[in-house]
């Protein structure tokens, strides 16, 4: 006989039942059968659905609803269907939620909660105009004398700000959300969202009074991104990463899903982390990175979640990597363990606190080693972080206290950039709406870097040059209205002040070469957009603080070769732009500075970048087994020629020599002299030797190399000293480090040393430093040193790859253009002064077992000032120079 329980006995049942902790599979099924029988009342079906949803089982909540709907005529059937909605959205079934939301506000046209639901399902699916109709219609349907009336128009006055936001109706969503402050001013992130749209709009000041709140709750609700601009102290930027960091990110696990060991890979597994791997600052500037990773050495996985905007550039990026995985469609916690799944060794975030960013990934700590890179410019507070890219101007020591993360320092600058950059035709001034014969500033900045301390001196610039005008990029019309005002009430004519629309990426970059000169944003300066502008040719005039924002474009014109662009206050900011500008010959050289050293500076030699980038990054990762140590692949040599005649005597002779007072006489006495002594004569480059082999002259491959590369009879003359720079090339070849020349003249040096190697086995890099068109030594000026000689030496070294050229004076030129690492340094630039600084700049650079050679130590005359300083300098450090009979001096380094 089967007992059954009568429904009000099955429903005190199930009562005890969700009343007893943990009976939540004995209670559904009973409240199941109550619901199909149309017995079960509307609190019992909310604290069982609830239950359901709690113990992980959100969709037997569901199908509890719809069986409760389906058999129970109810008044109250709309806060059920809301309730079901609210389950379904959570389970990501929009279309569900939508239905059972629209039911409810059928049921009941006056119940608020479905319909603020829906206008945010709406948002979230792209629906914006519904979205923004429904909470207006929300806003003007509530009773502000109810408490929960008033927190229901509130919350509508948010979201249509924050949407209105999005949608760059700046001005109507600000007055949304002062509104909203109005009503209910303890909401700290409602006014983070006005403070930065009072940045964006140029709205200043950005802490305007408002009722009832202070300005330090400003200064507590500035976001991290927006204290980047609104403050210069790093304490400020620290402390708004830290609430960030407080207030949305997951503490760090306790068990690290990574082992702190490392792993023991063949290559080292270098994961990127971003939602920005697209049409985005960080991939303009990181998409060669990913291409010119060195594969024998690394393997490349991006974990993204970007969006597929069908730009050739996202392509690219994509292309780039070696395992290119989708986790937008997973939780942070199961993106981390994908990602331990591929034991990813380095792990590099490019977000930082930046909008879309995914900080609760890294705190699973998923990669033995985190990294933050690029994505935003300051301290992200992040606990998960353990370093962050960087170099020394960028975060000196002393601001390495107001970063939670240690500083990775790359040997010349922290930026990437992407050398296939096309730059569109240069239009003309005309073209872009500016006046032919004014001098041009611009600053292509975000609006939202703008501070109205930089823009009084970017006025008062423009009041001290004449005919002088600034230009800029703006999206709205709000931020021109508002510049406007501002140079007005500065006492500036308004229409000085001109504006560009958007562009295309190749035709943005041609409108810099329309300008004269780029004035930066302080304390937020510029980073991309001043390397665009370098790439373009312009220069760049920026103002260095105490924060890594404030740093960055500093960074760059120190890899750029332009550290004198570089200021240290707004004083000498100001009085700089105004200098820069009554020296048109000045721009000029400026300008030709970045054409000429484009591709050799540290900023734009990518290449260099990314070996060095996998080296730091290789000295931070733990490993298991043996360390994956890199080492420069082996030069071929030159083969060695064998002597086949024992017997052979070489004689050489051109009779080039200097410092004679008699050519005439002093050759016939060589004539008769030479007949005086035995065979294996040499004469040419003051020397005059007998009873030698002569050897470079036995060697074939240098007498190939020398031959092709000489232009007259002093070439040839000076066969001996080339051939003391190839054979010390030879020992230097099996070292680390690049090869430098200063004094490079006709390039005949260089030239003969890689031809020496052949130069499709020379792999090294070799720099070529000199002024080319002009000579800085008085009374020294060489034949063919004047305009267009740089051009001529260039053309010279087409074809040679490895061969790199910088143009400007020594040591100056060597900012941002020079190697961290050198095997070979040839020094020719006879003046003792120029000498000394360079050695001052370079020696300790120098490598043990590395070789400089001096061209002119031994010379007397006008050179013997060389030796007299080189012998003190070296003395200093423990140094005997070697002389050599053919005039150079030689140091082996320790």
């Amino acid at each position: 006989m089967t007992t059954t329980l009568a429904p009000q006995d099955s429903l005190e049942h199930l009562r005890r039942l969700l009343d007893t902790s943990g009976a939540i599979d004995q209670a559904a099924p009973l409240a199941a059968d109550l619901a199909r029988a149309g017995a079960l009342p509307v609190v019992e079906l909310f604290n069982c659905a609830q239950q359901l949803t709690e113990a992980g089982q959100p969709h037997d909540a569901i199908a509890l609803y719809r069986t409760w709907l389906d058999h129970t005529r109810s008044s109250v059937a709309f806060a059920v269907l809301f309730n079901m909605g609210v389950s379904l959205a959570n389970v990501q079934d929009d279309d569900g939620a939508e239905q059972a939301y629209r039911r409810a506000i059928e049921l009941n046209p006056v119940f608020i909660e479905p319909q603020l639901n829906l206008a945010t399902l709406l948002e979230r699916r792209g629906d914006i105009v519904a979205a923004l109709t429904l909470w207006n219609k929300v806003s003007g349907m509530v009773n502000l004398q109810d408490p929960s009336g008033k927190d229901f128009y509130i919350q509508a006055l948010n979201n249509m700000g924050r949407v209105l936001e999005n949608r760059k109706q700046f001005p109507d969503a600000e007055d949304l959300l002062a509104r909203s402050l109005a009503l209910n001013p303890d909401q700290p992130k409602v006014l983070t969202h006005l403070i930065h749209l009072r940045q964006k709009q140029c709205k200043w000041p950005i802490y305007a009074a408002l009722p009832g709140i202070s300005q330090q709750d400003m200064v507590d609700a500035t976001s991290a991104l927006a204290m980047l601009s609104a403050s210069s102290d790093p304490q400020d930027q620290l402390d708004a990463a830290r609430r960030y960091v407080r207030e949305k990110v997951k503490p760090l696990t306790d068990t690290p899903l990574a082992p702190r060991e490392g792993y023991d890979h063949d290559k080292l597994r270098i994961g990127y982390l971003s939602g920005d791997l697209c049409s985005h600052a960080v991939s303009i500037l990181t998409a060669e990175l990913y291409e010119l990773h060195d594969r024998s050495r690394v393997e490349v996985y991006a974990f993204s979640w970007s969006r597929e905007d069908g730009t050739p550039l996202r392509a690219r990026v994509v292309k780039a990597m070696d395992h290119y995985i989708r986790v937008d469609h997973l939780s942070d916690e199961d993106t981390a363990k994908l990602i331990r799944s591929h034991e990813i060794d380095v792990l590099v975030d490019l977000h930082g606190l930046t909008l879309g960013t995914r900080p609760d990934i890294l705190s699973y700590r998923p990669a033995p080693v985190q990294v933050t890179y690029l994505g935003f410019p300051g301290p992200t507070a992040l606990p998960s972080i353990d370093y962050v890219v960087a170099d020394e101007f960028l975060i000196p020591p002393e601001l390495t206290p107001y970063f939670t993360e240690k500083p990775l320092y790359m040997p010349e600058c922290f930026q990437i950039n992407d050398r296939q950059r096309e730059i569109g035709p240069t239009p003309t001034r005309e073209k872009c709406g500016l006046p032919e014969d004014a001098f041009v500033f611009c600053s292509f900045n975000n609006n939202f870097k703008f501070t109205e301390r930089v823009f009084e001196r970017w006025m008062n610039i423009l009041k001290r040059v004449p005919n002088s005008v600034l230009w800029m990029v703006s999206d709205h019309e709000v931020v021109r209205l508002n510049l406007r005002a501002a140079a007005e009430r500065m006492g500036v004519d308004p229409d000085r002040l001109f504006f560009a629309e958007r562009a295309a990426p190749a035709d943005y970059l041609a409108r810099y070469k329309a300008a004269d000169l780029f004035l930066d944003t302080i304390p937020f300066n510029a980073g991309t957009t001043a390397s665009d502008a370098l790439w373009a040719g312009l220069p760049v005039l920026t103002c260095s603080e105490r924060t890594f924002s404030s740093r960055m474009a500093g960074s760059l014109l120190r890899a750029a070769g332009l550290p004198e662009l570089i200021t240290y206050n707004l004083d000498e900011y100001e009085n700089k732009a105004v200098e820069l500008a009554l020296d048109p010959q000045r721009i000029a050289r400026l300008k030709q500075h970045l054409q000429d050293n484009r591709l050799t500076c540290a900023l734009f030699d990518s290449p260099r970048f990314v070996r060095q980038f996998e080296d730091k990054l290789f000295s931070i990762v733990p490993r298991r087994g043996q360390p994956i140590t890199h080492k420069e692949a082996p030069m071929k040599l030159p083969p060695h020629t064998p002597i086949e005649d024992p017997n052979r005597v070489i004689n050489f002779r051109v009779p080039t020599v200097w410092g004679i007072t008699d050519p005439a006489r002093f050759y016939a006495l060589l004539e008769e002299a030479q007949k005086l002594v035995v065979p294996g004569t040499y004469l040419g480059d003051n020397l005059f030797t007998w009873g030698k082999s002569n050897s470079p002259f036995e060697d074939k491959e240098f007498v190939r190399a020398w031959e092709s590369n000489t232009q007259n009879d002093a070439d040839r003359a000076i066969a001996w000293r080339r051939y003391i720079l190839c054979t010390s090339a030879y020992h230097c070849a099996q070292l680390e480090g690049d090869f430098v020349e200063c004094g490079v003249y006709r390039g005949t040096g260089i030239k003969t040393v890689v031809d020496y190697f052949g130069k499709e086995n020379f792999t090294k890099t070799f720099w070529g430093y000199d002024t080319y068109d002009y000579n800085p030594v008085e009374h020294h000026t060489f034949t063919g040193q004047e305009d267009g000689m740089f051009e001529q030496i260039k053309a010279r070294f087409d074809g040679y790859d490895n061969v790199r050229l910088v143009k400007g004076l020594l040591p100056q030129s060597l900012e941002g253009n020079s190697p961290e690492k050198i095997a070979y340094l040839h020094i020719d630039l006879n003046n003792a002064e120029f000498e000394v600084a360079t050695l001052d700049a370079l020696f300790d650079r120098v490598v043990p077992g590395g070789m400089i050679i001096l061209d002119d130590y031994e010379w007397a005359g006008i050179y013997r000032q060389q030796k007299i300083a080189e012998d003190a300098w070296f003395a200093k450090r423990n140094y005997r120079v070697f002389p050599l009979p053919t005039g150079q001096g030689m140091i082996l380094k320790r």
